[in-house]
């Protein structure tokens, strides 16, 4: 009898030890979750500067898991990390296991890799966010108007660097932009910003400034830091992913003001952060799964959206409402109605 028992305990130790083993995933690929249980089954691959950036990949993310919980689908997360000479086998390994009917991600750096990988395997369907990606039958893309979005966080930085309510305005007509990388998509948004304000006064000045990355939060900060200290901007616009958490931080720690950017980063540092501009990629991506379980979804084409569909706006929670004057609320307003009217017209530059 007492072999028996310890033949029981050996096997139970054995069964526990070979459940808590489970599969290796690859170098590149940080965390993976699963969820859902729907016919549909999807991946999402995120590159350079992946989950917690509490702005564009999270976005993504908060639509991805929308779509597990409220559709059904059937969804795998990856992070592919920053090392770029990985990403394309680790898509491909994806791709390769034929376990998903759809694979989601995005980003101008995933384009050409996206584009080779569709052709390659045309069974495989794609759905790509924040790029351009056309006449490949089994890909549907997504592009935001960032430069309309811009517009009005660009109009907004006037609205405030010119106004006399605002106890952290000094005299000077200057505003800030803190961009990740110096690339078509960063300068788009750069753009934007720079007709924005220009819109409400032409004698705006708008300072520029590169972090290199979308990681490098502490050089954010020195950055923007700079802006506000010597240069003697009032706002600071950050286009800059993760590292754009430090212009923000450098805003509270100034007294001076911020805007945040593709989500609300309004609650991150209340009365700092006066507003945001908002690329929904969380609406734009639950959205195209729907339309993809509906049979609806319209690959080989790029669908873009701006402020009258929804893709872009900025953020008007209670604490926009609360921090900034009711004179801006109403001119931002008038902005937006004549934006979705086309009575303003924004230039993209791509």
């Amino acid at each position: 009898m007492k072999k028996l028992w310890s033949a029981c305990l050996l096997l139970l130790s054995i069964a526990v030890i070979t459940a808590g083993c489970g599969g290796k995933s690859g170098d590149s690929e940080k965390s993976s979750n699963s969820s859902g249980g729907g016919d549909i089954k999807s991946a999402v691959y995120y590159v350079n500067g992946t989950l917690g950036d509490k702005g564009f990949f999270d976005s993504a993310q908060a639509g991805f898991q929308k779509a597990g919980t409220d559709l059904g689908i059937d969804i795998k997360t990856v992070e592919g990390g920053n090392n770029q000479a990985d990403w394309a086998s680790s898509l491909e390994s994806l791709v390769a296991s034929k376990k998903y009917d759809v694979v989601l991600t995005g980003t101008i750096q995933m384009v050409d890799i996206v584009k080779d990988l569709a052709k390659r395997y045309p069974d495989q369907k794609f759905i790509f966010f924040d790029e351009v990606i056309n006449d490949i039958p089994n890909v549907y893309s997504m592009l935001y108007s960032q430069s309309e979005g811009s517009f009005l966080a660009g109009a907004f930085a006037a609205l405030v660097t010119t106004s006399t309510e605002l106890k952290g305005a000094n005299p000077d007509k200057v505003i800030g932009f803190v961009g990740g990388v110096d690339d078509p998509i960063v300068n788009d948004f750069k753009s934007g910003y720079e007709q924005g304000a220009q819109y409400i006064d032409k004698d705006v000045k708008i300072i520029t400034s590169y972090v290199g990355d979308w990681s490098n939060a502490p050089k954010a900060k020195e950055l923007t830091l700079a802006q506000y200290n010597t240069q003697k901007a009032d706002i600071v616009y950050q286009v800059a992913g993760g590292a754009g958490l430090g212009t923000l931080e450098a805003g509270n720690e100034a007294g001076k003001y911020s805007i945040g950017v593709d989500a609300n980063q309004n609650p991150l540092y209340p009365g700092s952060v006066l507003t945001s501009m908002l690329k929904n990629i969380d609406t734009s991506v639950f959205r195209a799964f729907q339309l993809l379980q509906q049979g609806k979804l319209p690959l080989g084409k790029t669908e873009v959206l701006g402020l009258k569909e929804g893709g872009v706006g900025i953020a008007k929670d209670d604490l926009y409402a609360q921090y900034v004057p009711k004179s801006i609320q109403d001119k931002i307003a008038e902005i937006e109605k004549k934006l979705s009217t086309g009575e303003i017209k924004v230039e993209s530059t791509l």
